[in-house]
């Protein structure tokens, strides 16, 4: 039976699970390497420096990210976030020797070194590495322990040069190459390009369904929840092949690389890869997002449920019950309960004959912009961008003073205020566009029932009355509909 003087923990520090080599190697490495120490394996520690992000996610761990820990010394000081290590400690503290692959997998920062230097000295226990770049024996010798200390601090300036060296590249490369992570939903890493060189391609899919959902949104009234229902029934993948949400595609579509820009300390600037969007249809997205909570509660999935409000209360009305029985019912206060089958169908047949009425022809149909080229706009649009960038980098390289760099962006500004009036007067939508010049009843049939729900919303206002009359049959009168933006409010019927 093993004692503490010959058992010890096996240490492993991933950088990343999906890139490293076979886990299963290494571990077998560090089991034979113990067998001839004469030690057996207490334990064995894997650090993954892939920690929770607070969304159920992972992202790597920052070599610098600290918090208060109690060191073996009992001194309270900052140290980095790595619980496995400090559990190699603390058996350490108990008799537990260490065996690790090397001293820069177990020591990232001198003062890593000294806690672990204390807690060998302390506990007379022995450290040891494959690598032989750490050996502290049964307590450590002044030598061993001088050059420990040597190795960490050769490991830390290692690893402070690397995060310089990759600031400044991508400091270099900002807004001409992709900064790596993962690939944005509507793109592809193109093949054949290196670290901090790659670029995007379009995911001609992907990059359909972003524009599909960005055009319901902005030009039909188009929920995010209802739009991700849809996503998830067409079973269309997410990147990380997670149910589509409301988040996830508002995420998606609020992304700069969608409008074919990098973010770089902040700032956008124009990228390499082609956009999906054009950039004002993105700002007025990212616009409409701002501040608006998508909430988890589901769609509604008939037509006028949490629209339609109680005639008694002004509360909101919503579709409850079972299958069978599906009834629209007062939510606060119960005030009036209708068949939500009879309401749907009373509704929809008012609404598709407001809309074949021929005065209906023309309803809500924007006022033409003659003479307003879109594209030359757009065009124009870009060319300045790409002049506020061009100035900046002149600055920033001592071309031109603050003084020529102020006057230049006033002027790119102005230019700029005046183009997106321009475009948000020519780009108004149609919201009735697909009801244009066809029957309106064979339109509705084919329409989605959160276009529907939104063409109700557009048009009309439904209230739920208490019954006027008792017996068999829908009582027509319990249900109000309006028109909305015509004097008076006037009933449609």
């Amino acid at each position: 039976m093993s004692t503490a003087g010959n058992l010890a923990d096996l240490y492993l520090r991933l950088s990343d699970l999906r890139n490293e080599e076979a886990l299963d190697g290494r571990v077998e490495k560090l089991r034979a390497e113990a067998a001839r120490l004469g030690w057996a394996v207490h334990r064995v520690v894997i650090e993954n420096d892939m920690v929770p992000n607070g969304g159920g996610k992972l992202r790597p761990a920052s070599a610098w990210k600290r918090k208060k820990i109690t060191t073996p010394s009992g001194r309270v000081e900052l140290r980095t976030i790595r619980p496995g290590f400090r559990s190699v400690l603390d058996d350490m503290m108990n008799g537990i020797n260490l065996l690790a692959e090397d001293l820069d997998r177990m020591v990232r920062q001198p003062r890593d070194g000294e806690d672990l230097i204390d807690a060998v000295e302390m506990s007379g226990t022995s450290a040891r590495s494959l690598s032989g770049s750490l050996t502290l024996t049964n307590g450590g010798t002044d030598a061993e322990r001088m050059t420990a200390r040597i190795m960490a601090a050769v490991a830390s300036k290692a690893s402070a040069d690397t995060s310089r060296r990759v600031a400044l590249a991508r400091e270099r490369l900002a807004g001409q190459s992709w900064q790596g992570g993962r690939r944005p939903f509507g793109f592809r890493v193109a093949e054949g390009t290196e670290q901090y060189h790659r670029n995007l391609v379009t995911d001609q899919a992907e990059a359909e369904a972003i524009r599909d959902a960005a055009a319901a949104i902005l030009d039909q009234g188009i929920s995010l929840k209802a739009i991700a229902r849809d996503l998830r029934d067409r079973h269309v993948p997410t990147v990380t092949g997670a149910a589509w949400t409301a988040s996830t595609l508002r995420d998606v579509l609020s992304k700069p690389a969608v409008a074919g820009l990098a973010v770089h300390r902040g700032e956008l600037r124009p990228a390499p890869w082609d956009a999906i969007l054009e950039r004002d249809q993105w700002e007025r997205l990212t616009g409409l997002f701002d501040g608006r909570r998508t909430g988890t509660s589901p769609e509604p999935r008939w037509l006028v449920s949490c629209y339609a409000t109680c005639g008694v209360c002004g509360g909101p009305v919503k579709c409850t019950g079972s299958a069978a029985r599906r009834a629209y019912t007062c939510t606060e206060h119960g005030h009036v309960r209708r068949a939500a089958l009879a309401v749907d169908e009373y509704v929809t047949t008012q609404v598709v004959d407001l809309l074949s009425q021929p005065a209906a022809a023309d309803l809500l149909r924007p006022p033409p912009r003659p003479g307003t080229d879109t594209a030359k706009l757009r065009a124009e649009a870009k060319r300045l961008r790409e002049r506020k960038a061009a100035q900046m980098r002149m600055h920033a390289a001592g071309d031109i003073d603050d003084a020529d760099l102020a006057a230049g962006m006033r002027a790119i500004r102005d230019s700029q205020a005046v183009i997106d009036a321009q475009l948000a007067a020519s780009d108004q939508p149609d919201p009735l566009a697909e009801f244009r010049d066809r029957p309106a009843a064979a339109v509705w049939e084919s329409l989605s029932l959160a276009r529907k729900r939104a063409v109700v919303r557009l048009l009309v206002t439904v209230t739920i009355l208490p019954a006027g009359r008792k017996g068999r049959g829908f009582d027509h009168g319990s249900v109000r509909i309006e028109r909305r933006g015509t004097p008076g409010n006037s009933r449609v019927v």
